[in-house]
């Protein structure tokens, strides 16, 4: 049985909505994604889903090179060095703190906050898994699947064998799997 503590969808709303404003100018875009984007009355958890301005800058190191970085993780860094958020271990009790996925914790609050990494490439897929729930996923699967094709929530789109398919919109994801639209709100 899980026995996160529930959060109004008012009180997680507005810790996600801060956590995105300071995130925003490190990012190409920022979504919040999961029960909260379903506008569920309460939620265990805020997700935000994002893709990084990554940006050349000169590495520390050496004077002679420089390194990618991303302005999107410099602004989580920040908010960790102000202890706004701090990083959690997930259930198997490791740390997951890279790249793509961030688990971490509203310190003042308590409550959870799942950092995901996207590309321009993959938003749309990838918005629509994270934005849930997992019944609507396993639908999109399991409707691929009938048609032959693998749904990749996170990747760029669906795929057969080495043929691949592009989800320019959330819509588009609906459509290749052959299920109706659902605006956010009405997913189940």
């Amino acid at each position: 049985m899980n026995d996160r503590p529930r959060y109004p969808w008012i009180v997680a709303e507005g810790i996600a909505e801060d956590i995105c404003n300071h995130l925003r100018p490190g990012c190409k875009r920022i979504k919040i994604a999961g029960s909260l984007r379903r506008q569920k009355p309460d939620v265990g958890d805020i997700e935000i889903l994002y893709i990084p301005v990554m940006q050349e800058q000169p590495d520390p190191e050496d004077l002679f090179r420089s390194i990618t970085v991303s302005l999107a993780g410099g602004r989580i860094d920040g908010l960790e060095r102000a202890r706004i958020l701090g990083r959690r271990l997930n259930s198997k009790g490791s740390e997951m703190y890279g790249p793509k996925n961030k688990l971490m914790v509203h310190i003042p609050s308590g409550i959870h906050v799942d950092l995901f990494t996207a590309t321009e490439e993959n938003w749309f897929n990838y918005l629509v898994c994270r934005t849930g729930p997992k019944e609507l996923n396993l639908r999109i699967c399991m409707a691929a699947i009938d048609r032959g094709w693998k749904w990749n929530p996170y990747g760029i789109g669906f795929s057969r064998g080495s043929e691949i398919r592009r989800m320019e919109s959330e819509e588009a994801v609906f459509e290749f799997a052959g299920l109706p639209y659902r605006q956010p709100k009405d997913r189940i």
